[in-house]
């Protein structure tokens, strides 16, 4: 049985920081971050706004504009890195207030910048197995409340946004075909929260740290190799795609993997000007704004990326 992407929605925080405040405030050049990293502005979270709050906006913005039932909701996969509480899991939290069936069975994810395509990965197999017929994805992640706006390796990067996406069966039409994964769990303190969980560390910060020369290296070298796996397998060629979708990192590093890999330009879709970095949610942002544009066919074979914080990524050829 295929899977497809029935519907598609996003929520961002209303609170917004420009470039110019980060300029004012800890001295970042406004045209460097426009220019080399391709962000203008990035929406965060309140002081009150967890990360529940953005998935149950997200996932009501998906029921009511695509008039989802909420009773046929089987599956509720919930991705964040920044849960409520150590415990509960932050999905049966959202599961109650969506007032979604208490058949629904509802787990978290723990994964960042990859998490969206494994979330793929998991909803699709519980779907083409035929135990499940719809599943509802969910991104959430409040980076912002872990971030020392001071800290220019990460201040200007990092936005705040939740994004919900039913999948459901399909019979022959649009298909998740192929999902390529991969750790490199020896390299994860070079994107790390350090004292964020049961370890402690007293000599270590409370917020995020990011190895950005380390990470930009890992981001250009298991790209390429994950998609060329990915294509490989299924006798695909990249002029057989039409849109590569790589996590929303910045554009520096996108388009060094553009040039690596030789996509043309209307291959490669940058979509992160107004949002900045929402770690999960980016993948979905890009793909909502795709079809918003009316820029995706039926038939169309679309590459998704994800890589980043685990050291961890995820490959997934779809067809629309």
């Amino acid at each position: 049985m295929n899977c497809k992407i029935e519907a598609i929605e996003y929520y961002l925080p209303e609170k917004v920081i420009t470039n110019q405040y980060l300029h004012e405030y800890c001295g970042i050049d406004a045209d460097f971050l426009e220019n080399k990293i391709g962000i203008k502005k990035r929406h965060t979270a309140l002081e009150s706004e967890a990360s529940s709050d953005l998935a149950v906006k997200a996932g009501e913005l998906l029921v009511e504009k695509n008039n989802v039932k909420r009773e046929d909701i089987e599956l509720l996969l919930l991705c964040t890195q920044h849960g409520d509480y150590k415990l509960p899991t932050t999905a049966c939290i959202v599961q109650n207030r969506l007032g979604l069936p208490n058949s629904c069975a509802s787990f978290d994810i723990n994964l960042g910048c990859s998490g969206f395509v494994y979330a793929l990965g998991i909803a699709g197999n519980f779907i083409k197995t035929g135990r499940m017929k719809k599943v509802l994805i969910i991104t959430a992640d409040v980076y912002s409340k872990s971030i020392n706006y001071t800290d220019k390796n990460t201040a200007s990067l990092f936005g705040d946004a939740g994004s919900a996406i039913l999948l459901t069966a399909s019979g022959n039409e649009s298909n998740i075909e192929d999902i390529v994964y991969g750790t490199d769990g020896s390299n994860y303190d070079k994107l790390i929260i350090y004292n964020s969980g049961i370890k402690k560390d007293a000599e270590k910060s409370d917020y995020l740290y990011m190895n950005g020369r380390e990470i930009f290296k890992f981001s250009t070298r298991v790209v390429p190799a994950s998609i060329n796996e990915l294509l490989g397998r299924n006798n695909l060629q990249k002029s057989d795609i039409k849109y590569f979708i790589f996590h929303q990192a910045n554009k520096y590093m996108l388009t060094e993997i553009k040039n690596r890999m030789e996509l043309t330009d209307e291959q490669l879709v940058i979509d992160m000007e107004d949002y900045g970095n929402t770690v999960s949610s980016t993948i979905p942002i890009v793909y909502k704004n795709l079809l918003s544009a009316g820029r995706l066919t039926k038939g169309d074979r679309i590459v998704f990326c994800g890589f980043g914080v685990g050291l961890s990524w995820a490959s997934c050829l779809y067809i629309v």
